[in-house]
């Protein structure tokens, strides 16, 4: 019996040994196979955004430049939107008008959760709630320059307003004076 207790122990022993040298020879051969990288690269995420260049347009070129909304204002049920537009062409944007819809690309989960949820939900946009709309109307704008125009929706319960993604924008360039 104490022959087979030793011959017992020997086993486990030399299977331990096995499995370490297994799983270092797994450990050197996942190192050779994916070398760890010597260059790392910090992104700053509070550095200010760096403006993008734009291109020149032949023509107006008119787009969304600001977005904000008011809350309670100017009454308790309701909100105010403000929006600018900029003419980043070289030509005059004549019958400008821009379309708001404040539920636009807002979020129907609950921001203050934070990361434990698994997926951000954001509104569809055939949604009744994101087409909530009002089309405003602009001055004519010169190139370069800019316009802020503000219009009240009643405010609602179950969402936050959104931030007017990719709003449409018409507009027409000057016609030539004869």
């Amino acid at each position: 019996m104490r022959k087979l207790t030793i011959v017992f122990w020997v086993f486990i022993i030399v299977m331990l040994l096995w499995q370490f040298y297994t799983y270092d020879q797994g450990l050197t051969q996942a190192a050779k196979e994916h070398p760890q990288q010597e260059h790392f690269y910090f992104f700053h995420t509070n550095a200010p955004p760096v403006a993008p260049v734009q291109p020149t347009a032949n023509g107006p070129d008119v787009e969304q430049t600001a977005y904000s909304v008011e809350e309670h204002n100017p009454t308790s049920v309701s909100m105010t939107c403000h929006i600018t537009l900029k003419n980043l062409g070289n030509a005059k944007a004549v019958n400008v008008q821009a379309e708001v819809r404040p539920y636009r690309g807002t979020r129907t989960d609950d921001e203050d959760v934070g990361a434990n949820t698994q997926t951000t939900a954001h509104l569809d946009d055939n949604d009744y709630r994101s087409q909530i709309s009002e089309w405003l109307s602009f001055p004519d704008l010169a190139p370069g320059q800019s316009s802020t125009q503000s219009v009240v929706f009643l405010s609602r319960t179950d969402l936050k307003p959104g931030t007017n993604p990719n709003p449409k924008i018409n507009f027409q360039p000057e016609k030539a004076k004869p």
